[in-house]
């Protein structure tokens, strides 16, 4: 009896035997198929977020680019970068005067030459020049001379920058300021910033 129900039992042992061999390499293929595509998803999504943060940097470059091409624009066309603009900052000068109404003032625009201040570091390819003005005024009050300097910050779009002022009165400080004539004597240099971008 025990040889028979083995032979009838050989046969159906032997196919579940061959399913689950089968089966166990569908299993492992898979596995392995699944890991596969796991580590390309992984690849894609790393390879999306850099080409993602590449046209985030494209599109931030783009935007400072602009923002730095109108400055440059407005810069060039005010006159700091270039050119020195002698005969603008003269008319600017004379123009704020004529506002004022100094009781004097006589003005020399020196030759152009290097900005130097501590701490300046131009980038390669940037020049910062600046041409030095010597300004003498006749001043009815101390008020006039930042007047003056306002009205010359205001009229036009120049950079300049004081270098130095000295101040001297006519008249004793007991005495009362005369509305007619100058009452204190102003010697004054300033610099006009010109930008020359290689």
């Amino acid at each position: 009896m025990n040889n028979i129900d083995w032979f009838y039992l050989k046969r159906p042992i032997i196919m579940l035997l061959v399913s689950i061999l089968i089966m166990v390499a569908l299993i492992l293929a898979g596995y392995q198929y699944e890991k596969v595509q796991g580590e390309e998803y992984q690849k894609s999504v790393a390879t999306l977020r850099s080409t993602h943060q590449i046209y985030n940097n494209m599109v931030n470059d783009i935007d400072l680019l602009d923002r730095y091409r109108k400055l440059y624009s407005d810069y060039k066309s005010a006159g700091m970068i270039g050119q020195e603009r002698r005969l603008s900052w003269i008319e600017s000068l004379e123009s704020t005067n004529q506002a004022l109404r100094l009781p004097t003032l006589t003005y020399a625009l020196n030759p152009q030459e290097k900005f130097l201040r501590p701490g300046l570091k131009a980038q390669r390819g940037v020049e910062v020049n600046s041409s030095p003005m010597d300004l003498t005024m006749g001043l009815l009050h101390e008020e006039d001379l930042f007047a003056l300097l306002e009205g010359l910050r205001l009229s036009i779009r120049n950079l300049l920058t004081v270098d130095s002022c000295s101040m001297t009165r006519f008249t004793p400080m007991s005495s009362s300021l005369d509305t007619k004539r100058a009452n204190l004597n102003t010697s004054c240099t300033i610099r006009w910033i010109t930008i020359d971008a290689k």
